[in-house]
């Protein structure tokens, strides 16, 4: 009983060690109360935009787009594209939460700690993580 209420324990404690966390803040994105990268919101029909920046240049750098899919009230449906503006090339990932999309390109190098975009790691994470799902999707009217 005790080994599995630490094995518990452990779990939970290297849950927290090994989060980030990010906050939307005046139109800065925080990562562990840093300034990580400039925000600009914008969107309209069932869709929310924001247009990340870095800091120094304010040369935008990537826009990520929360689709609920048309369907406000469902949530299995909801992706976020994220578009590369300096590559002019964009992935589509399962989920509508623009703070799991941060974490995921800073976990796979796309997005340095420093705030800058390290283009060399946006074909392997388009490869890995891109599921193309607005291609494979059908809207009915």
């Amino acid at each position: 009983m005790n080994r599995y209420l630490l094995a518990f324990l452990l779990c939970i404690i290297t849950s927290f060690a090994f989060s980030q966390n990010i906050k939307l803040k005046k139109g800065k994105i925080l990562i562990e109360g840093k300034e990580f990268l400039s925000c600009e919101k914008g969107g309209a029909f069932g869709a929310v935009a924001y247009e990340l920046s870095e800091l120094n240049t304010n040369k935008r750098i990537i826009t990520l787009v929360q689709n609920d899919g048309g369907t406000h009230m469902e949530i299995s449906d909801d992706y976020t594209q994220i578009k590369f503006l300096t590559k002019g090339e964009r992935a589509e990932i399962r989920g509508g939460n623009i703070y799991n999309a941060i974490k995921l390109l800073l976990k796979n190098g796309v997005l340095t700690p420093e705030g800058t975009l390290d283009e060399s790691q946006i074909d392997l994470f388009i490869k890995n993580y891109d599921e193309k799902i607005s291609e494979n999707t059908t809207i009915l009217r």
